[in-house]
């Protein structure tokens, strides 16, 4: 197909290099958080649509009439029924195999979901699916007000992703942010010290200061300027919030009304308020255009879409009367966008900040219940200090990013990635019709046992260079542990702010976990659920 023109001068002005056609199956090098980069699989030969088996042979639950795919779980009349969160979709892959289909008797969209990262790459590189489109969603509707394109899926659209994708990938570029990184990731290890109360416990205010952390630092990564949200002391421990019980305690920022809060601090606010609604991104059916969470939510939307454009503008104005700084760098490629700029950095926004966050407290979680592994770390990160005290240059903290890896590879945020068929196709054999959505269930793939061994235990060893041949990440297929999905744009820059957080926050303290295990839940990403039993003790 002929590219259009406004496409190709897009390509062109954020990469600065020859416009080269996107190929998915070469992307799983450049994404995967497997360091196996090369000598994939050869591609397949799809079998002709009539030796094909038809999509009704796939195995899966029987079809409920008149209710949804979710009355699987129900208590008493589901089949999985015991299972939660992440664990229906392994429960699924056990019984019925790599392919399972879910169907709803009175429904015309069925669902398949795909077990295998070599089935997977089929379904990557068909150019035969899309992202589902949620026409008539809240958020949609709020971007056809605001005559916006994002995230509409056109092919000018397609291409500025694809170009940012491949920005936040090149490491020479992602070096321009380590300095800003590091200094956003003082400020909230030193908000954090700050937290504790009695017994070095965190009180009920950590959620929040990781959600600052996460828009401070994806803001830094967008527009070049730190937004805010570290500014000042973090909310004293008092005897309201002193202990972490489930609906003790508010977050500081619903204390006060929006004209007591900075610009950052009325967008963090604004960005829990539409995590917490996560669902309104998507949901069509469920809700109507003339009810009060409908038009709330448009009002949401439109009060961070306002707070979007207050920073760019901010941002722009620096970035044209000031020296080009190392971590402007993107604003600066994206500049030929003009306009397109704040609906693009708005969807940055609000898709990253509440995946980033959670990753980040899935990551603590890990390292607090492995004190060898956290204490490897620790010293890993004093040693880079003193090297760099001593004249030398920085070096890569390679342990302390092996566990990152390793805390997203077990706990990945999101299930899978969602694909939608829009012609008919063949998958493992199968015709898949047009219509399907196909979910791509990286999670289940990244805990498989004959892809990692041990593939449930903790082992950040697997992502290092030396030893541990038998557990080594690059044994696993590329796309068996995607926690972003393949083609999202924070694959190559997420880990260096997790990172970035990590060293600062080992490097004064030692994360150790006082309570029950923690309750799972899937809701809009795979989270802890609250409260939060760390307990932040003073490194030796």
């Amino acid at each position: 197909m002929k590219m259009s023109k406004s496409s190709f001068l897009i390509r062109q002005s954020l990469l600065n290099r020859p416009c080269r056609r996107h190929i998915a199956g070469s992307s799983s090098s450049r994404t995967s958080t497997s360091p196996q980069r090369q000598n994939l699989v050869a591609p397949v030969f799809m079998p002709a649509m009539a030796t094909a088996k038809s999509f009704s042979e796939i195995p899966g639950p029987m079809a409920l009439p008149m209710l949804r795919h979710s009355a699987h779980i129900l208590p008493r009349i589901g089949s999985f029924h015991h299972a939660v969160g992440l664990g229906v979709l392994e429960s699924l892959r056990d019984k019925y195999g790599d392919l399972v289909r879910l169907t709803k008797a009175s429904r015309s969209r069925p669902t398949l979901y795909v077990f295998d990262p070599e089935i997977m790459r089929e379904v990557y590189e068909s150019r035969s699916t899309e992202p589902p489109r949620f026409d008539r969603s809240p958020l949609c509707q709020h971007r056809k007000n605001v005559g916006s394109n994002c995230p509409i899926h056109s092919d000018d659209t397609k291409a500025i992703w694809t170009g940012i994708r491949m920005l936040l990938q090149e490491g020479a570029l992602l070096k321009n942010y380590e300095a800003a990184f590091d200094d956003i990731a003082a400020d909230v290890t030193r908000r954090l010290g700050e937290l504790r109360q009695e017994g070095a416990s965190l009180n009920v205010e950590l959620e929040s200061e990781i959600y600052r952390w996460a828009i401070e630092t994806i803001g830094m990564m967008i527009f070049g300027i730190r937004l805010g949200c570290l500014d000042g002391s973090a909310h004293a421990p008092n005897p309201e919030n002193k202990n972490p019980e489930p609906g003790k305690g508010t977050c500081s920022l619903y204390n006060k009304s929006h004209e007591e809060l900075t610009a950052a601090e009325r967008l963090v606010r604004c960005s829990r308020d539409i995590t917490r609604g996560s669902f309104l991104t998507r949901s069509e059916d469920t809700l109507k255009t003339e009810s009060s969470t409908f038009n709330n939510a448009l009002k949401t939307f439109d009060r961070h879409f306002s707070l979007t454009e207050h920073f760019l503008l901010k941002a722009l104005y620096e970035l044209n009367s000031d020296k080009l700084k190392p971590e402007q760098v993107l604003l600066d490629k994206l500049r030929p966008l003009e306009r397109r700029i704040l609906p693009v950095a708005a969807d940055i926004l609000l898709a990253g900040v509440d995946p980033l966050a959670h990753s980040a407290l899935s990551m603590f979680y890990h390292l607090s219940l492995h004190a060898a592994q956290q204490q490897r770390a620790h010293d890993e990160v004093i040693w880079a200090e003193a090297s760099k005290d001593a004249g030398a240059q920085h070096p890569e903290l390679s342990y302390v990013a092996a566990c990152t890896r390793e805390a997203m590879r077990l706990h990945p945020i999101t299930g899978g990635v969602v694909r939608r068929s829009k012609e008919s196709l063949i998958v493992a054999g199968y015709e898949i019709p047009e219509g399907v959505d196909i979910v791509l269930a990286h999670s289940v793939t990244s805990k498989a046992e004959k892809q990692w061994g041990r593939a449930n235990a903790f082992i950040p060893e697997r992502w290092c260079s030396e030893g541990w041949q038998p557990l080594r990440a690059s044994r696993a297929h590329p796309l068996a542990s995607m926690p972003f999905g393949e083609t999202c744009p924070a694959t190559g820059v997420a880990g260096k702010m997790l990172t970035s957080l990590t060293a600062r926050i080992l490097e004064k303290y030692r994360l150790e976990w006082h309570g029950p295990l923690p309750k799972m839940t899937t809701d809009g990403v795979n989270k802890i659920q609250p409260p939060y039993y760390f307990v932040l003790q003073n490194a030796a």
